[in-house]
């Protein structure tokens, strides 16, 4: 019978150098993926949890009776049969920061199953190790959604439905930043964040916070009217008005990998959005609406006239609720962006859960 804290069939040196390894492993690609939250992207929220699951991890290695010396005593780099394996030769071409951290996310979660192994072997818990690794798959995901993961633009506004326009002013229900994560769970698919009264700093720390949110649901972000805090909130998109820059001036700003999109008020400017090369387009507004910068009416019939002739994904907007959203989409299908209906609710998630019944 083995010893306890010792792997049966393994000599205990050995378990130890597996898990030395792979301890070096997870921490190691945690802490990357935690510096490039914090320097590259801005992301306070999600650079504070990986720290926080990076000493998570030593602590739990202590709590199975594991110490750093017993592991550094264990380590033999010199008699490791896999160090002279080839890795990929450096390369010169330019690095994407994010996706650096989201593969170094992946690799960390692997080594904490494996950690997980090795304690179980050893006849320790492996709870906590689990939890730990259940909270890295959810920040990858995270993560994932500001990578890009190799899907286009266009495959990234396709699945979208429902787009939530968001605005602290205009919130009833609590909090703009939980109402809209409470949003998001209950099928927001985009947020786009429209600030008229902001100053530049705010605007950007609101962006930020709005990112990370964002992230963490699945949903893409988007910023109206401003490119340049577009780019640096690390948005998925910027959302031009009639009067803000061409879709090409944007691009020059934000590049290649983001969304813009464009308000259009009728079949002309439909038609403009698309040559110019927009990703999707607001069309409206598509009943009376508050809203002063909404444009002249383009009512329901307008709206479908765009829907039948341009090819490019098209939300509906303005004055679209529950009671009305039927007349828009009755057969199903189609796309809404939504904010005094969501926003104006005591009952956001309600709202969105009604919205996209209509449009499932």
């Amino acid at each position: 019978m083995a010893e306890k804290n010792e792997t049966p069939g393994c000599p205990d040196g050995a378990s130890l150098r597996l898990y030395d390894a792979n301890l070096n492993r997870a921490s190691e690609g945690l802490r990357v993926a935690e510096d490039v939250c914090r320097f590259q992207l801005d992301l306070p929220g999600l650079s504070a949890e990986l720290k926080e699951l990076r000493h998570l991890l030593f602590s739990a290695s202590s709590a199975a009776g594991i110490s750093r010396e017993d592991l550094l005593r264990a380590r033999d780099i010199e008699g490791d049969v896999g160090r002279d394996s080839a890795t990929p030769e450096c390369s010169t071409e330019t690095v994407d920061l994010t996706g650096v951290a989201y593969r170094n996310l992946r690799r960390a979660g692997e080594a904490i199953r494996v950690l997980e192994e090795v304690s179980r072997a050893r006849g320790a818990a492996v709870g906590v190790l689990q939890e730990i690794r259940y909270r890295v798959y959810s920040v990858e995901k995270a993560v994932s959604i500001l990578a890009g993961a190799d899907v286009s633009r266009g495959e990234r506004i396709e699945k979208v439905s429902l787009c939530l326009l968001a605005t602290a002013a205009v919130s009833v229900a609590g909090d703009l930043l939980d109402v809209v994560e409470r949003c998001i769970a209950a099928g927001a698919g985009m947020v786009q964040l429209r600030e008229k009264q902001l100053d530049d700093r705010e605007l950007l720390d609101r962006a930020r916070s709005l990112r990370e949110v964002c992230a963490r649901g699945g949903a893409l972000f988007v910023v109206n009217d401003r490119p340049d805090i577009a780019l640096l909130s690390h948005a998925d998109g910027v959302h031009l008005g009639q009067d803000d820059l061409s879709v090409a001036q944007a691009r020059r700003i934000v590049g290649e990998g983001i969304l813009v999109g464009r308000s259009t008020h009728s079949l002309d400017q439909a038609r403009e959005a698309a040559r110019e090369g927009a990703d999707y387009i607001g069309a409206g507004p598509v009943f009376e609406t508050s809203t002063k910068d909404a444009g002249p009416l383009l009512g329901v019939e307008g709206l479908r006239g765009i829907l039948a002739e341009v090819n490019l994904p098209v939300f509906a907007i303005g004055g679209i609720t529950g009671s009305n959203i039927d007349r828009v989409y009755g057969g199903g299908g189609g796309r809404v962006a939504v904010c005094s209906a969501v926003l104006g609710s005591s009952s956001p998630e309600k709202t969105i859960d009604e919205l996209c019944a209509v449009l499932a």
